[in-house]
Order: C-alpha cells, then sequence, then structure tokens
C-alpha cells in the first residue's frame, strides 16, 4: 500500500522573546505580520574576539590589550562589536544607526565621533587605517585579522536541534523566500552532521507564526536546543539576526548578527552552520567540518532561484510546484552543475507523476554529484515503485541514509519499500527514525500505521491512526488506511462511514473516488452484501477509471478467483503501482492459497 500526499502550510510571523544576554525587544503584532520597534543586536556572550594585541570579551563587555583593561563607554562598544562580528564587511552609517541606537533619536555625527573615539583606543594614528577602515560614502569596514575564541563550552551534552523559521521582518511576501530559505538550508547542512538529530523542515514550520518559547517547542520536538532567526531586507542589504537556546532551561547559548548583501547569502548560510555546529560541540572529524564547508553552487544569484524554487514547492500545490519548477530551470541555467537544483526538479516531477522527467532530473543530480543523499533516496523509491527493481532500490536506500542519516523522507520510504517486502521489524525501525526526525509531520506518522496495517497489527494501526487524525482529523490517507483496517476487524459499518467521509473530502476527483469505490464494494462483498458491492463493481467497469488491481481485490472478495486473476495479469500488463504491495496487502488474502499467487508474485519480482 503506499500512502496518499496531504500537506498544509501556514503563512504567519513568529515572534522573538527577550534574553538577558541582548538588549529588550519591542514589537507590535497586527494580525498577521510583525511590527519592529527596537532591532535587538544578538552578542555572543561567550564568545571573545582577539586580533593584535586586543580583545574584546562579549560577555563583560569589555575591551582589553594585552590583559589590561581599556575603558569604553557602552555605545562605543557596542560600535566595536558590531564591526568585529562582521569583519571584513562594509557596515552602512544607517545599519549602524539601526543596531547601536535603536532606542534612541541621534544625529549622524554620533557615529564618526565614536568611530574616532575607537580609533584613539585601538592606538591608530590619523590617516592609518589598521583597524578601521572609512568607505567614503557607504560606512565602514573592520579589516585586521579577528580569531573567535569560546570562552567555554556550550552545551556539549546537545544530541538533537531544531532549526524554527526565521521572521520576515518586513513582512513582504517578496522577501518571504528569503527567510523561508535561509532556514531550509541551515536544516539541510546541520542535518548532514552524524552526531547531531535535526528536525526536519516540514515539522520546524509547523511553528512558523506561532508564539511559542524555546521549552514549550523543546518538549513538543523532544530537542535539547532551538535555532531562532530573523532576516530585515533594507535597500542592498540584509540584516540575519541568529539565536541559540537551551530548550530545558531557556538559556542563551550563542547569538550572532551578520550585515551582508545578497550576493554574500551562500558564505553567510555556510558560516551560521559552522557556528552553531561549533556550539553544541567540536567537530572533532575533518569530514565532518567538509561537510558545514560544502557549497552546492557557487553562483548566489542560482542559489537565490533554487530558494525561491523550494518556497514555491513547499506549497504543496499544483500552481505551486510548476513555480518551483520554472524557479530549478532558473537555477540550472545559471549554473548548470547545480546537483541540488536537479534534485529538487525530481521532486517536482514526482508530485505531478511525470515520471520520465523525474528520472531524467533525479539521474542528472546524482551524474554531477554521486554524494548527494536526497537524490538517493528519490530514487530509490523510483526503482521500487516504477521499475520494480527491489534490489536495486535497496541499494540506494541504504545510500541514501549512510548520507543522509537525518532526513527523514529516507527513512520514510525506507519503510514502506520494508513493509511492502514483509520486513514488518525493520520497517518498524525505521518508520520509528522517521517520526523522530519529524514528529510533527502527518505523512511520517503515517508511517507506523501502514506498517501495522500490512502486518495484521490491526489494533495497533488503529492506535497509530488516531493520533495521526488528532493532529489534523481531515487527513485522507489516514482515513482511507482507519476504513482498510476496520475493514480487517469487521466493522464494516464504521468502515463505511469512514469511506464516506472520504469520498466527501474528495470532491469530484474521478480517479480517487472509483478507488475508494472499489474498496467500499470489496467492503460490501466481506459483509455479506453481495448485490451493493456487484451494483457499486459495474459503476466502476463502465467509468473504466479503476486500477486494475482495485477490481482484481473486489472479484478476491466475492470469490470470483478466475476473474481476480484476469486482472491481476491486467495490472501485471499495465505495470499497475499499486502491485508492489501484492505480497502483504490483506485485501488478496483469499488468492494466497492459490499456486498462481506465488507465480504473481514471482513475475512482480518481489524477493522472499
Amino acid at each position: 500500500m503506499i500512502p496518499h500526499h496531504h500537506q498544509g502550510r501556514c503563512v504567519t510571523q513568529k515572534i522573538w522573546r527577550r534574553h538577558a544576554s541582548s538588549p529588550a525587544r519591542v514589537r507590535k503584532s497586527f494580525g498577521k505580520s510583525t511590527e519592529v520597534t527596537h532591532t535587538a543586536m544578538f552578542w555572543d556572550a561567550q564568545t571573545s574576539y582577539e586580533f593584535g594585541p586586543f580583545r574584546v570579551d562579549a560577555r563583560e563587555r569589555q575591551l582589553l590589550r594585552n590583559g589590561e583593561l581599556v575603558p569604553l563607554r557602552p555605545k562605543v562598544f557596542d560600535v566595536l562589536l558590531m564591526l568585529v562580528q562582521n569583519k571584513g564587511h562594509i557596515l552602512s552609517k544607517d545599519e549602524v544607526m539601526k543596531q547601536v541606537w535603536a532606542d534612541a533619536v541621534v544625529e549622524e555625527g554620533n557615529i564618526a565621533r565614536n568611530i574616532s573615539t575607537l580609533r584613539n583606543a585601538l592606538g591608530e594614528r590619523p590617516g592609518e587605517h589598521q583597524y578601521i577602515e572609512t568607505i567614503p560614502w557607504r560606512g565602514y569596514r573592520f579589516v585586521a585579522s579577528v580569531k573567535e575564541v569560546l570562552d567555554r563550552p556550550a552545551g556539549a551534552a546537545v544530541g538533537s536541534i531544531a532549526v524554527l523559521p526565521f521572521v520576515n521582518v518586513n513582512a513582504d511576501p517578496k522577501s518571504e523566500y528569503l527567510s523561508d530559505g535561509i532556514t531550509e538550508s541551515l536544516i539541510t547542512s546541520l542535518a548532514q552532521l552524524t552526531r547531531l538529530r535535526v528536525i526536519s523542515r516540514n515539522s520546524a514550520f509547523r511553528y512558523k507564526g506561532h508564539e511559542l518559547d524555546a521549552q514549550t517547542v523543546g518538549r513538543e520536538l523532544k530537542v535539547q536546543a532551538v535555532v531562532m532567526g530573523r532576516v530585515v531586507e533594507s535597500q542592498d542589504m540584509l540584516s540575519i539576526s541568529v539565536e541559540l537556546v537551551e530548550t530545558s532551561s531557556d538559556r542563551h547559548i550563542w547569538g550572532a548578527q551578520y550585515i551582508r548583501k545578497p550576493s554574500d547569502l551562500v558564505s553567510t548560510q555556510e558560516t551560521i552552520a559552522r557556528e552553531i555546529a561549533a556550539r553544541l560541540y567540536p567537530l572533532s572529524s575533518s569530514d565532518q567540518r567538509e561537510l558545514l564547508s560544502r557549497h552546492h553552487t557557487e553562483d548566489n544569484e542560482a542559489y537565490l532561484c533554487y530558494l525561491n524554487g523550494r518556497y514555491h514547492f513547499n506549497k504543496l500545490s499544483p500552481d505551486g510546484v510548476q513555480k518551483g519548477i520554472a524557479y530549478f530551470h532558473q537555477a540550472i541555467e545559471k549554473d548548470p552543475s547545480y546537483a541540488l537544483a536537479y534534485a529538487a526538479l525530481g521532486d517536482c516531477h514526482n508530485y505531478l507523476a511525470q515520471r520520465d522527467e523525474a528520472k531524467q532530473a533525479v539521474m542528472k543530480a546524482l551524474e554531477l554529484d554521486e554524494t548527494l543523499g536526497e537524490a538517493h533516496a528519490s530514487l530509490g523509491f523510483y526503482r521500487f515503485l516504477y521499475d520494480w527493481d527491489f534490489s536495486g532500490a535497496d541499494e540506494e536506500f541504504k545510500r541514501a541514509l549512510a548520507l543522509r542519516p537525518n532526513y527523514a523522507e529516507a527513512h520514510h520510504w525506507y519503510a514502506i519499500y520494508l513493509a511492502n517486502l514483509g520486513h514488518h521489524e525493520a520497517a518498524g525501525d525505521e518508520a520509528r527514525r522517521a517520526v523522530e526526525l519529524d514528529p510533527l509531520s502527518l505523512l511520517m506518522n503515517m508511517t507506523p500505521a501502514l506498517n501495522f496495517y500490512l502486518a495484521g497489527q490491526y489494533d495497533r494501526a488503529i492506535e497509530q491512526l488516531s493520533r495521526v487524525l488528532e493532529m489534523e482529523p481531515n487527513f485522507l490517507a489516514a482515513r482511507s488506511v482507519l476504513g482498510a483496517v476496520l475493514i480487517q476487524k469487521r466493522l464494516y459499518e464504521e468502515a463505511m462511514a469512514e469511506y464516506q467521509r472520504v469520498l466527501k473530502l474528495l470532491g469530484g476527483a474521478s480517479a480517487p473516488q472509483s478507488s475508494v469505490k472499489a474498496i467500499m464494494a470489496y467492503a460490501y462483498a466481506r459483509w455479506g452484501k453481495r448485490s451493493e458491492a456487484l451494483q457499486l463493481l459495474e459503476e466502476l467497469n463502465v467509468a473504466g477509471t479503476a486500477s486494475p488491481y482495485s477490481i482484481a481485490a473486489v472479484y478476491a472478495s466475492l470469490g470470483e478467483n478466475e476473474s481476480a486473476f484476469d486482472w491481476l495479469s491486467k495490472a501485471c500488463e499495465q505495470h499497475d503501482l499499486q502491485l508492489v504491495s501484492v505480497k502483504v496487502d490483506p485485501l488478496l488474502d483469499g488468492l494466497r492459497s492459490d499456486a498462481r499467487f506465488a507465480q504473481l508474485v514471482q513475475r512482480v519480482g518481489i524477493p522472499s
């Protein structure tokens, strides 16, 4: 049995909380948008910065020269820290004003006076630019080499994390892809670390717009830390603020602010991921460090197109997927070697059931990058469902999980594959891992239920389906599988009630309705209501929209085995996708004692 895909999306704004290690944040909420009236600076209270003979101690808010205190007024220190944290990048006067004097109205001359004070404190002579460079008409840049020093270990025991959706402070829909894209990129980067369990995008984005504190999220997702962030787009600059919080104590572990050009977004995302990982545990493996430094593209325009494509695809609507295809093609045009864009393009074509296009995109992705776990997972499911290449599928799934152990979809697909082959214990392990990585995903939570159903553990299936339906009462896949379970429990009235609800939710979709009516005909036959079963079967044969496999199941339930095997033969000829379930599907239990059934399983190629 293959589950239906049905997911929702919430578009609202995340609200920030106040931490003692950073200045107060004042905000006003108006419906779905957020007006920020005080822009906060995210000082990392556990990092010091060293350059030349100087040390900037962020925790104590002090500047030291060879261990001796250099007195600075608070605002002067703020300017220095902001420059040091954004070393090598130009900070406009406007950005400095917004960050350092966000809670006051001051003249622009204050910046120049503070910069002059800093130059004197650092010992720069007039005309020298040993530390601070003035960029005429633009702003200032810290030019000295800076070494970051973590003053104390911060969360060495942290082994699980969630990256919550970054806030688009501008509340401009045109900029939403940036905040969403940065979030998704961080999730993808951190998920490559084998020692860290990273919550998948589906669960993380269910918090978009909800005003929840870190401790609540920690309890619900069972993670030890959360990353929160916000993005402000101003003229040609981005201000990206990031905060890492321990969920058990609500303790601020680390925070930083990056003021960058959009053209620096690729390297900035890499820097953020590397710094988060460094605060969670020391990266002892050079391979792990290399993973965080890995770029899927060096072309920033291609990367922005990719982010746009993911933003639209994640709406999981036909229109959104079509827009995603257009953006992924743009990304590929700008960078023909962009393997991740090809993999995403394959996801789009899979969603639209465009089999050939999906395979071409996935194979191209792997041709460009053999180490792309997402593409191996997609190819594994393709070989299982379309090619009936079961050994090849198994190899691809294992390869995907070795490369991306935190990829929930790979565990989900592998669990379905194993369950349909009858390996229910192994399928259960993969299903549990999928839920751990994506605990709020309806689809991931369906996976254990599907395995229980195919294993004949109907009470456990009902228990798991009840959890899913508590999350979303109108989730079609859960309602459909629940109906099938109730049939096997001989609770026919309850099963029919479920299918009537499913038909109502489907509306006028003819092919899905035919599938539901076919299993209703099967249920009537099992119930002893032969005339009702035959009436529905006649409707299905006239409409011609039901799959041969579904018709075969109805005849099997009527005890007409010859007709059932005739339709199963047609299903093989037409490469009916449901045949991957033939070995374990309870709907065909009445045929298993017939010698032709073993021949059918062998014809499909399912291993014993």
